[in-house]
Formats: C-alpha cells, sequence, structure tokens
C-alpha cells in the first residue's frame, strides 16, 4: 500500500503530459520515494555486435619444444601452467643415440688434433726447406678437413641438446653419457605438455608448449551479416573482465560451415584475468565523435514502443525520449536525447514513471 501512497502523491504533483513531460517533486519528497540520480558516463564508443572469442598467443609468441633425440623420458621437471626462465629444464631424457654422437664427436677432435699437430710440424719443414710447398698445401688440405668435420660433429650435438659447455666437457673429460636435459627456449609458461615419463619418443616428437604472455590478442568468430560493421582499430569490450582490445585485421575467409569470418584483436589494456584457451563473449565497440553516454540498465524506462528517461530539473524530473545505441550486462548506452553534466534518476523510475503517466498500482 505503501507503493500506491507514494505513486498517487507524486501524481498530484505531475503536471502531466502537457507540460512537456514534467514531473515536478520536492527534494523532500524524492528522498521518501528512494530516487537517486547519477550523471551519465561519457563514452568514446557504441556497442555494436556481439561474439563468441578466444584468447590466443600471437605465434610469435608461442614455442614448441621436441625431443631433440630418439629415446626414453626419464624424468619430467615441470608441471603445467608453470612458469620457467630460459634454459631451466624441461624433462630428462636416456637416448642411446646421443652416445654415438658423442663417439663421433670425440673421433672427429682426434683426428682434427693429429691433424692440427701434422700441420704445424710441415709449416715448420716447409720453413726450413725440408718439404716442398705442395706437401704442406696437402696437409692444410687435411687438416681443414678435420676441422669442418669437428664442427659439425659439434652442431650436431648442439643440436641434440647439449651446451657449448658440455661439449667442451665432454672433449676435456672424454666421458660418455646417455642423459639429454631438454630446456625451455624462453622466459614464459608452459601451455602444454605432452611429455610422460618412461614414454619412448621419437626424434622431434614434441614434449612441450612454451609461450610467452606479455602480449595476448582475440580470436572473434564474427558473423558474416555483421561484417560491415567491423573496422580496423574499432574496440572490443570483454564480458566479465576489465580488459579491452583493439582491431588489427578483419578475415577475408568466411567458413562455409558457421558463416562466420575471423577478427583479431590485440589486448592492449590490463588483462591479468585472461589466460591462453579462453573462450569469452566479445561486444564490438564502434569509435564515434558524437556525444554518447552510458548509464545503469535501471535507468531506461519503455513507453508505446519508445525509451525514455527522467532528467532531474529544478522543479523535479522530465521524460527525456532517448535514442539506445546498443545494450551491455549491466548498463545501456544512449546516442542521442542527453547532455553533459545532467543528472538521471537510476532508482525510484518506478514511481517517477507511475506518477508520469498518471498511473497508481492497486493492490
Amino acid at each position: 500500500m505503501r507503493l500506491v501512497f507514494l505513486s498517487m502523491l507524486l501524481y498530484f504533483c505531475a503536471t502531466g503530459l502537457a507540460a512537456e513531460n514534467a514531473v515536478q517533486i520536492t527534494a523532500e519528497q524524492a528522498k521518501h520515494l528512494g530516487i537517486r540520480t547519477v550523471k551519465p558516463e561519457e563514452v568514446a564508443a557504441m556497442p555494436l555486435a556481439r561474439a563468441p572469442a578466444r584468447v590466443v598467443l600471437p605465434p610469435q609468441n608461442e614455442f614448441v619444444v621436441s625431443a631433440p633425440q630418439a629415446g626414453v623420458i626419464s624424468n619430467v621437471a615441470v608441471p603445467l601452467g608453470v612458469r620457467v626462465k630460459q634454459g631451466e629444464v624441461l624433462a630428462r631424457i636416456q637416448s642411446p643415440d646421443l652416445l654415438a654422437l658423442q663417439r663421433e664427436l670425440l673421433d672427429a677432435a682426434s683426428e682434427f688434433n693429429l691433424a692440427q699437430a701434422r700441420l704445424r710440424r710441415d709449416e715448420t719443414l716447409l720453413k726450413e726447406g725440408i718439404i716442398s710447398r705442395l706437401r704442406w698445401q696437402e696437409t692444410k688440405s687435411d687438416f681443414d678437413k678435420a676441422q669442418a668435420a669437428l664442427r659439425a660433429a659439434e652442431q650436431t650435438l648442439a643440436a641434440s641438446g647439449l651446451g657449448q659447455g658440455e661439449i667442451r666437457r665432454l672433449k676435456t673429460n672424454r666421458q660418455l653419457s646417455s642423459l639429454i636435459e631438454v630446456r625451455s627456449p624462453i622466459d614464459g609458461v608452459v601451455l602444454e605438455r605432452m611429455a610422460v615419463v618412461g614414454q619412448r619418443v621419437d626424434r622431434l616428437a614434441p614434449l612441450f608448449r612454451v609461450g610467452r604472455l606479455d602480449e595476448l590478442w582475440l580470436e572473434v568468430d564474427m558473423p558474416q551479416e555483421r561484417l560491415h560493421e567491423v573496422r580496423i582499430g574499432d574496440r572490443i569490450s570483454l564480458e566479465n573482465s576489465r580488459a579491452t582490445a583493439r582491431i588489427i585485421e578483419v578475415g577475408q575467409h568466411v567458413d562455409p560451415k558457421s558463416q562466420s569470418a575471423l577478427v583479431r584483436a590485440v589486448v592492449d589494456s590490463p588483462a591479468e584475468d585472461l589466460r591462453p584457451g579462453m573462450h569469452i563473449n566479445a561486444q564490438l565497440m564502434h569509435k564515434s565523435t558524437d556525444l554518447i553516454f552510458r548509464l545503469p540498465v535501471a535507468a531506461l524506462v519503455g513507453h508505446e514502443g519508445r525509451n525514455y528517461v527522467f532528467v532531474q530539473t529544478p522543479e523535479g524530473f522530465v521524460a527525456r525520449e532517448v535514442a539506445v545505441a546498443g545494450l551491455e550486462a549491466y548498463s545501456v548506452v544512449i546516442h542521442e536525447g542527453l547532455d553533459a553534466g545532467e543528472e538521471v534518476a537510476v532508482q525510484g523510475v518506478a514511481a517517477l514513471k507511475a506518477a508520469w503517466l498518471g498511473m497508481g498500482e492497486e493492490e
């Protein structure tokens, strides 16, 4: 019954439609009715199409770590989703093939040392005139071949996961080992782990996927009938996230099954709550030079197919017709009907509408 009384009170204070949709009400009456106002938030873009999106990494920030040699995985050092440093050990592999490569390196190192000793000897003999220059050239050719073979053996071992320090120690100590340590190529996060302890893997089999998270992209599946709304540089807002993105590419191919095209955007605002692989709802925000305002959706009232808000005046409120650009989760975007600095009712709107239309609530 209180709502009936308050609506009737407003009814008798209203000037009606004849007075430019005004509702006369004092500050005391507004307080008793629980009417609250806010200034509309001025925004630079209007919401347009909604579409599903995925959070992905740029291709240049994603790396696949493969097995450098065939073998058996003896240890996995990191779990899924952790941050790793460049050079950090991800897994260890026991590889008989590594032993053969190490033996080839040691053989090549021995041949190189012998060829180097012969070259030094023949250089001395050439200076003393004991041997011919042709003999020295043959020795120099043997040395060049031995040096090239040694470098090839070193590069093969380096490609198999051995560091330069380990290769130098091998040549010095001549101790063979079948253990390969698979290391991270970058500072990043382990996005996928295919390696399993005890698994036998072939050479170049993928073991981990590691990515840098300093930049994130959105891939939006935009319906083909809404593609005309998309512009390079437009912004994208995300549901339940403070992050926003900027469109950098509009796909030129429409998927025949979904009838949608891929729109890519780069996330350029704080995105602590976003993770690669997430699926999230996105809304296209079209840049505009017009005055556009955002209000809580509770401020909007409908009447005879038109939209209104109640703007505060010195005498009370006036029902102002507005043009709605789009609806968001908890707010409405208005692109016509409001001016900067005006106060709009966002609470007690039902009572204002009842007074404006001369209606009372009956039990």
